[in-house]
């Protein structure tokens, strides 16, 4: 089986992807790299994320178009154009078997180059909520995947497969208690773990800087800033008490390591990504969360589900200067933080990367495709 995977931005739409080619690897349908292409914007997160994990990557052009003037879009426009004749090139090159992407710009060229060469696309929705890019595709896709039912009403219900957020496999084998230990947590010392994103989050940074002589006596901080943070907040940790400098650590990124850390804290800050959807749950972890205001509205709809359903607190990015209190309020409520882990494990969906593998198989050997409207085998 070959395919072409597609789409990025951020981590929360590149992760997906490379989920559910682990599933496909583990299932052995995908054992050779030459089999397999990662098609996006060689200037964005998924360069990077992809290469390490040592998957073939190429680079088209792209250019969003949503808030963009006229002479930006239509830079864009021209950008796209050379973006979807970089596609159908490649596609005649690689000749995937089935193309699967998970959003972004860049996946626009991707799926309208496999539309004209009849390839059956399977488009993910990372999000609870879809943004212009993925309404625009999901008319040209075979099957779009969603993160949560919610979803369902917004896109061509007779094409949507609900499987949730594929995760990656060392979410799939979690042990909390021996998470801790490897972080060498006391069985009553908490942690704070504060992610912006894949790409940072400035004010998140900020207020959580702000409010760490107060946090530090309660628990263990974490920090992982983005780039951008790192260096001024590892001033920050250096200023401080040495006994509080132990109790804070700074990180620009983690790339390994990520499931235990999450297992192993108490409650997180951090945006409301795509990623929120499936690893949060994963882990069992409480959160309170920042939708960040120029994200569109997906951010607050994937924030507004697991508030909903009690495995998460919303914060407003207009309050922001209200988290250093909240995170105080939830730190040293042990019921509270109990009752938001059992409910965002109850939303747990760690079959979803294996059931898109088997609708990617079953479209991959169909001639022609055929419909998969009532779920996945």
């Amino acid at each position: 089986m070959r395919i072409l995977l597609g789409g990025g931005g951020t981590g929360g739409h590149v992760y997906p992807a490379l989920a559910v080619l682990e599933a496909l690897r583990l299932a052995r349908y995908v054992t050779d790299d030459h089999d397999v292409l990662y098609v996006g914007d060689a200037k964005r997160a998924e360069a990077a994320l992809v290469a390490r994990a040592g998957t073939p990557f190429r680079g088209i052009a792209t250019g969003a178009v949503l808030g963009r003037g006229p002479l930006a879009l239509a830079g864009s426009l021209v950008r796209n154009v050379k973006g979807l004749m970089q596609s159908l090139a490649i596609l005649r090159e690689f000749r995937p078997d089935v193309v699967f992407v998970t959003g972004g710009y860049v996946s626009v060229p991707v799926v309208l180059a496999a539309r004209l060469r009849h390839i059956p696309v399977v488009l993910c929705l990372p999000d609870a909520a879809p943004g212009l890019a993925v309404r625009f595709l999901a008319r040209f896709a075979t099957h779009v995947t969603v993160s949560d039912a919610s979803a369902t009403s917004m896109l061509p219900a007779a094409r949507v497969v609900v499987t949730g957020y594929p995760v990656r496999k060392e979410f799939q084998s979690i042990d909390r208690n021996a998470a801790r230990a490897r972080l060498g947590l006391s069985d009553d010392e908490r942690l704070l773990l504060v992610m912006g994103g894949s790409l940072g989050a400035r004010s998140i940074n900020q207020a959580v800087a702000n409010g760490l002589g107060e946090l530090l006596p309660l628990c263990r901080v974490m920090h992982v800033t983005g780039e951008d943070g790192a260096g001024w907040l590892g001033e920050i940790r250096a200023g401080l008490p040495a006994e509080l400098q132990v109790r804070y650590s700074v990180h620009a990124y983690l790339h390994e390591g990520v499931a235990d850390t999450m297992a192993a804290a108490d409650l997180a800050v951090c945006r409301a990504g795509a990623s929120v959807l499936g690893e949060l749950p994963a882990a069992g972890l409480p959160s309170v969360l920042i939708p960040y205001p120029l994200a569109g509205a997906h951010q607050r709809a994937n924030a507004r589900i697991l508030a909903t359903r009690g495995a998460a607190s919303e914060l407003e990015e207009r309050d922001i200067t209200r988290l250093p209190a909240l995170l105080r309020e939830l730190i040293t409520d042990q019921d509270r933080l109990t009752a938001m882990r059992q409910n965002a494990l109850s939303m747990a969906q760690p079959q979803a990367a294996a059931a898109i593998a088997a609708l990617l198989v079953r479209l991959a050997a169909a001639d022609p495709p055929k419909p998969v409207a009532d779920g996945v085998a």
